[in-house]
């Protein structure tokens, strides 16, 4: 639309800064996530534009994976409120953790708090839970002097990559989730289930997962899930579960042998194992990795970047790093393992008797002290 003012030249209405057209997308990585959105425009609100344009978000976020918005003047401060916007659905607290993170706001949470020297391995967030978020934002207020980066890679893409008799497998049996909490080990039970003796059952039915009261200062927690699902919204099959980022190989041969030794098997703070009962084989974990390694894609931080990532179609990590790093993380849109809509089918005829979707464990009917 154009006016033309009498006895002058024709002029062309100022764009809203709220405009779709406001803000423009392109690849930061060739063919590879994350998609990059700058505003065209200073003073672009991020989230004024995010809550008049998450279709378009959304739109994105399904072709590739991840948004990378850069140079907002919010910066970090929008990273709640743009979560929100493209998951439609409000901010979700941290349950059912594996790892030491502080809240630094309501719904806004540290990035992993582990030494800056580690590696954290590529994982799908808390998909060893029953319930998951389907988006998940992190936000750079400090970035580091070197390294600190998010890595990510497209799932659909590590799912191509891998053995199928790796895939068929766990798509029939699962993956099992075990957790050991022992004294001055890890996070204490009561802090990484949000209960206390009194909430144990309740605990396990509402997670359909078996609580096991080993001894008085052990307990462990046992959590089968499904390794793939169907996208709800595209349809795609893809590898959602943490075989690998979650099991005791992750912290390395020699450490993982060390902890062993010095805890039993038994008693290590977490790992997985294949559903049929059966551990994985070091060339299974290898294989994993090595897919998640040639789909790994990274960006450095620069300060006010809002990462934006549907976590069911992208992966993420991080790489280790030095100086001071602050990475905020939110949370929303809740998903569980419940809607059949969710699941793949199987890509081989199940056995007899067996069901094509790995089941959760039953919900606790014994008293405590047995499994629950």
């Amino acid at each position: 639309m154009s006016s033309r003012m009498p006895g002058g030249p024709r002029v062309r209405p100022r764009r809203s800064l709220t405009d779709a057209e406001a803000v423009s997308f392109g690849p930061l990585h060739p063919d590879a996530l994350p998609v990059l959105a700058v505003a065209g425009r200073p003073g672009t609100p991020l989230t004024l534009w995010v809550r008049n344009n998450a279709p378009l978000v959304r739109e994105h976020l399904h072709r590739t994976g991840a948004v990378l918005f850069r140079g907002f003047d919010e910066g970090a401060g929008a990273l709640r409120a743009v979560v929100e916007a493209v998951a439609d659905d409000g901010a979700l607290s941290y349950q059912d953790g594996a790892t030491p993170r502080s809240e630094l706001d309501d719904g806004v949470y540290s990035s992993t708090e582990y030494p800056a020297d580690q590696v954290i391995e590529m994982h799908n967030e808390a998909c060893y839970s029953w319930s998951w978020p389907r988006i998940l934002g992190f936000a750079c207020a400090v970035a580091p002097e070197t390294g600190g980066q998010t890595p990510l890679a497209d799932s659909r893409r590590v799912l191509e990559r891998l053995p199928a008799e790796l895939v068929a497998r766990l798509e029939r049996h699962g993956v099992d989730y075990i957790r050991n909490y022992t004294p001055g080990v890890g996070i204490p039970w009561q802090q990484a289930l949000g209960c206390d003796d009194s909430g144990l059952d309740a605990y396990a039915a509402r997670n359909r997962a078996e609580v096991e009261r080993v001894s008085p200062d052990h307990l462990r927690v046992t959590a089968r899930r499904p390794a793939l699902l169907r996208h709800p919204a595209t349809g795609e099959r893809v590898w959602f579960n943490q075989a690998t980022s979650f099991h005791v190989s992750t912290l390395g041969a020699e450490l993982a042998a060390e902890l062993v030794g010095q805890l039993g098997a038994d008693r290590i703070p977490k790992t997985t194992a294949a559903g049929d009962g059966r551990p994985f084989a070091d060339a299974e974990l290898a294989s994993v990795r090595a897919a998640f390694a040639a789909e790994t894609k990274s960006f450095d931080w620069q300060p006010g970047d809002v990462l934006i990532v549907d976590n069911l179609l992208a992966a993420h990590g991080r790489a280790p790093f030095t100086g001071s790093r602050e990475i905020r993380v939110a949370m929303a849109g809740a998903g569980d393992w419940d809607p059949a809509a969710t699941r793949p089918g199987p890509t081989a005829p199940p056995a007899p008797g067996a069901p094509s979707v790995p089941a959760a464990p039953s919900a606790p009917t014994s008293p405590r002290g047995e499994s629950l």
